[in-house]
């Protein structure tokens, strides 16, 4: 197959046991579609497939959302199979306001992968990057421990309304201290994995320099982001994690008060959030930021929002630099605060 630098955009829709390819047609011609098994097998046919119907003078480039562990598992056959494939995993977020921008009355999964076809045409996403085996170990043991960390909360919350038995209150109890050795189980495995590599290591110790950044934070910023010198700029790092601000100001009467676009991963907000919290409560920059800004009229979760940023873009920054935090790489790298 003769490789071409025009891409032909091909959309996947992928389900558990399933997913629709299809290709977007100009001028009202006959949709190219097929079916096939979400397996290794599946992606080997798919690809054999997609090679008798590809364009001469095209060579073939596949997007699919990030549906669960799903679409990033299938992604990773197609570029086992066919190394140097173009495979891109779209956030589901731009994938769901480019389809409301259609206006599309009809949802099936034929159409989803024609809209995802067309999303790749207009948007042109990047390529796939896969994780480092240790990268995803870490992301796998920091989604499950924050699992088990919300459900030893339920059952707190629970366990502090009397159940009227005495079985049921041992039940729950048990439960409970279940739980909190499951979660000191998965702890110990994310150390483990970190000190199992040397840059791992150098790099958690280093995040952990910047204020509001302790053990947890700092695990779960790499599990989720990878390593953050990927990223070319804070602002894109900000941007990709759903913390950057959305601004609504429009003609005379539509004003509103900047929010986070919220796009990305909901754990690396939740983990910044905390960490955010334990900053300002410490004397450090980046306290002393919140409370310049709080005193000059910003709402207190704006200036919290502010910290935020500060903090990813500086974990980011004593990566990229090699250096612990201090004070003259925040003039440095910081974009300043509106």
């Amino acid at each position: 197959m003769a490789v071409s630098t025009v891409p032909k955009w091909y959309g996947i829709d992928v389900s558990k046991a399933s997913f629709d390819v299809a290709v977007h047609q100009q001028g009202g011609r006959k949709v190219q579609h097929h079916k096939f098994s979400r397996t290794r097998q599946g992606c080997r046919e798919c690809l054999s497939w997609i090679d008798k119907c590809l364009p001469a003078g095209h060579h073939p480039a596949l997007v699919m959302e990030a549906t669960g562990g799903y679409g990033k598992e299938m992604a990773l056959w197609l570029l086992d199979l066919r190394a140097g494939l173009h495979v891109a995993v779209a956030q589901p977020v731009r994938v769901h306001y480019f389809a409301k921008g259609l206006g599309r009355m009809n949802k099936t999964d034929a159409q989803d992968a024609i809209m995802l076809a067309r999303f790749g045409e207009v948007h042109t996403p990047s390529s796939y990057q896969p994780m480092s085996p240790a990268y995803e170990q870490l992301r796998a043991l920091g989604r499950e421990r924050a699992a088990m960390v919300k459900e030893a909360h339920r059952q707190g919350n629970r366990n502090e309304i009397p159940s009227g038995s005495p079985i049921a209150q041992s039940v729950r109890e048990q439960l409970i201290t279940h739980l909190e050795g499951a979660i000191a189980k998965l702890e110990k495995a994310m150390t483990d994995v970190i000190a199992g590599d040397p840059q791992l290591k150098m790099d958690y110790r280093r995040l952990q320099t910047v204020p509001g950044v302790g053990p947890i934070v700092a695990a779960v910023l790499m599990g989720e982001l990878g390593d953050l010198r990927d990223y070319p700029s804070p602002k894109a790092l900000a941007a990709f994690t759903g913390i950057a601000p959305a601004l609504v100001d429009s003609g005379t009467s539509v004003h509103q008060t900047a929010h986070m676009t919220k796009h990305g991963s909901g754990r690396v907000r939740q983990v910044l959030y905390l960490g955010a919290m334990g900053a300002v409560r410490g004397k450090n920059p980046l306290s002393r930021s919140y409370h310049h800004l709080v005193a000059s009229g910003k709402p207190e979760m704006v200036a919290l929002g502010a910290v935020m940023r500060k903090i990813l873009a500086c974990s980011r920054a004593v990566l990229v630099s090699e250096q612990d935090f201090d004070l003259a790489y925040i003039r440095k790298q910081q974009e300043p605060e509106s």
